[in-house]
């Protein structure tokens, strides 16, 4: 393939692994923050426990019925529930194309022992997680974030309740600050979309010698104090900086296989503070290459 100009930063694109770090959302009080794409099962569309396959675009179901209710515990109007079929106890939601980030409604019923949710790539497991819950809890939102996927398996115990799929599938380009001590000068002016230049910018002052992005291949870290800021990407493998004049434009490859790889990065000022060159660190972009 024909890299960019930054020969190291391409690097940073085919790294199959250590951009992509799946994170498991369990038992949460929300879902996904402004997802790209939210199933909801409506409310009476179909008439209680009827056998739902193909009947929501985007997604093939598997071992499961409709069922419309009230407002009850995050379910809200219609949603799935168990077709006892009989063995293997086993919901499967297929997505017509991958995606890389997914919430929803679970209660599970019976609490014998812990359910098992699965987000499975092309028939294999590429994330997972084991979680005993009950149907009264109030944080009851599970799923995968930083992960490609094109299946959700869970392996309920007896029956379920399911509703409020959201998931993202293109590309998303998301703030991250940490606990806010850093400025919030570095933003996204384009979304990092395959075979397009992605685009960003960091605000300078009268003070700016100099800009600098940096893409870090071991993903993002919740924030750590760093030169009087925090650092809010992983230090292994080492950061690739770009050094700028508060605007960055870089190439993305056009290759599909890139589609749903996580990229974190971290703005940088260097700045005349006081007659002193000095660093200062600025906000985190998480990116998400899409079409």
């Amino acid at each position: 393939m024909r890299c960019f100009p930054v020969l190291a930063l391409c690097t940073a694109f085919l790294l199959p692994a250590a951009s992509i770090h799946a994170q498991p959302i369990i038992a949460q009080l929300s879902g996904l923050p402004n997802p790209q794409h939210v199933i909801d099962f409506g409310a009476n569309l179909y008439p209680n426990f009827t056998n739902i396959t193909t009947q929501f675009a985007g997604i093939t179901v598997t071992h499961a019925r409709y069922f419309t209710t009230g407002v009850s515990n995050n379910l809200i109007g219609g949603f799935l529930t168990n077709d006892f079929s009989g063995a293997p106890d086993m919901l499967r939601i297929q997505f017509a194309s991958p995606i890389h980030d997914l919430s929803f409604v679970y209660h599970q019923i019976s609490t014998v022992r812990p359910s098992v949710f699965r987000a499975v790539l092309q028939g294999v497991t590429v994330a997972s997680f084991s979680n005993l819950s009950n149907q009264t809890q109030p944080n009851n939102y599970f799923g995968f974030t930083n992960v490609v996927f094109d299946e959700l398996q869970l392996d309920f115990v007896s029956d379920f309740n399911v509703d409020t799929l959201a998931f993202n599938d293109g590309a998303t380009c998301t703030f991250r600050n940490g606990t806010g001590i850093n400025p919030p000068d570095f933003a996204c002016t384009t979304l990092p979309i395959l075979g397009t230049n992605w685009q960003s910018t960091i605000a300078t002052n009268a003070g700016t010698i100099s800009t600098f992005l940096a893409f870090a291949p071991g993903g993002p870290q919740a924030g750590s104090p760093f030169l009087g800021g925090e650092l809010l990407v992983q230090l292994v493998p080492a950061p690739i900086p770009i050094a700028g004049a508060g605007t960055f434009s870089i190439a993305i490859p056009a290759v599909n296989s890139l589609s749903g790889v996580h990229l974190a990065t971290q703005g940088v000022r260097l700045d005349n503070i006081g007659g002193s060159p000095t660093f200062v660190l600025l906000n985190a972009l998480d990116l998400v290459l899409g079409l």
